[in-house]
């Protein structure tokens, strides 16, 4: 049990309390009134009997133990370096990150939540807020927290305007408007659906021309020319290759023949291409060349691939698998508008439903 002692130095009068903590270390704290140094010792007692004491005198800060967190988890490379982004731009540099990590309280993540929300989109501060969480989740099992002030944070609506996929007219002008040496990229990603780095890294033998598919067992991570596995389980999948895209692989590969470890797209010195060098510099002036909408990336040519399927009546299920999802919820409610005769079956259910037969325009003998 813990004890107050009463202290009188020079006509000054403290009180000194004094426990052990869950360690059995011997801890003091001064309080100039006896009441305080009381309440203080029993609310620690209890912490110490519920196992939920905090070490007061803990002086570790928001930013140290972030990285502390950050080190300790297993991140993919690209998502090491994301996370690592977010806590030294967006932590580290603000207030937040240098105050006693027991000393936040709500209002100062909300604060600093709203200060973020100035620079960043609605969905990357749901991500931020959502590091911060984990990482307070993470001091509370360390127990240098007693509980996380990262609650009922009031963040901006996250509202995501609806896609508007390239026509096939389009993908083809852009492909024109590609160097020689990357036409045929275009022309792939948009019949396969792949994200940036599955197309760098595709490589000869993933390509079965006799059963007509395409497996998907590697990518290059952004800043990297090393293959890495795909982001998920789900992402490793094989794809049904489509005429125009063999056709587009084996006259690229005839005149630009494959890197020796079989990688497809190389650049003119036979390497592989980095994200930011095809993404930013020849995607990006091909966009502009030919006309099409500002901002146009190569994610737009995946956009386009989930449209095609959707028209064609394939189900959510099927572009689920096509794209590497997890899940089907993600393709609803990114392409759930893009589904043919989304307005027609509407009316028939609810007709239908109702045994109402919808009328007809005058003139229309079509239903005699």
């Amino acid at each position: 049990m813990g004890s107050v002692e009463k202290r009188n130095r020079d006509g000054k009068v403290s009180y000194l309390a004094r426990w052990r903590d869950d360690a059995r270390r011997q801890r003091k704290r001064s309080f100039t009134r006896k009441v305080d140094a009381d309440r203080f010792l029993a609310q620690v007692e209890g912490d110490i009997l519920r196992g939920q004491y905090v070490d007061p005198s803990d002086k570790t800060t928001v930013v140290e133990y972030a990285r502390r967190w950050a080190a300790g988890r297993a991140h993919r490379p690209t998502t090491a370096r994301r996370v690592s982004g977010l806590i030294e731009t967006h932590i580290a540099a603000a207030p937040l990150g240098s105050r006693r990590l027991a000393a936040v309280v709500p209002s100062e993540v909300q604060a600093w939540a709203a200060d973020r929300s100035k620079v960043l989109a609605p969905s990357t501060l749901r991500n931020l807020v959502g590091l911060l969480r984990s990482v307070y989740a993470a001091a509370v099992l360390d127990r240098l927290v007693g509980r996380s002030p990262v609650v009922r944070i009031s963040l901006p609506s996250a509202h995501r305007e609806r896609i508007v996929p390239l026509t096939v007219d389009q993908v083809r002008d852009l492909a024109a408007s590609m160097p020689v040496r990357n036409q045929a990229m275009v022309i792939v990603q948009a019949g396969l659906g792949l994200r940036l780095g599955e197309l760098l890294a595709l490589r000869v033998q993933d390509v079965d021309y006799v059963a007509r598919t395409v497996r998907i067992e590697w990518q290059f991570a952004p800043q990297s020319k090393v293959r890495t596995e795909p982001k998920t389980r789900r992402s490793r999948r094989t794809i049904p290759l489509p005429q125009v895209v063999a056709t587009a692989i084996r006259e690229h590969s005839a005149q630009f023949p494959p890197a020796a470890d079989g990688t497809i797209f190389t650049t003119r010195f036979a390497g592989p291409y980095r994200h930011d060098y095809y993404g930013s510099l020849i995607f990006s002036a091909a966009v502009e060349r030919a006309g099409l909408p500002k901002g146009t990336t190569s994610h737009d040519l995946r956009h386009h691939y989930a449209s095609v399927l959707l028209m064609q009546s394939e189900s959510v299920i099927v572009v689920a698998e096509r794209l590497g999802h997890e899940n089907a919820t993600l393709v609803l409610s990114t392409y759930g508008h893009l589904m043919p005769d989304s307005e027609e079956r509407t009316r028939r259910a609810v007709d239908d439903a109702w045994g109402c037969a919808p009328d007809v325009p005058p003139g229309d003998d079509s239903t005699a």
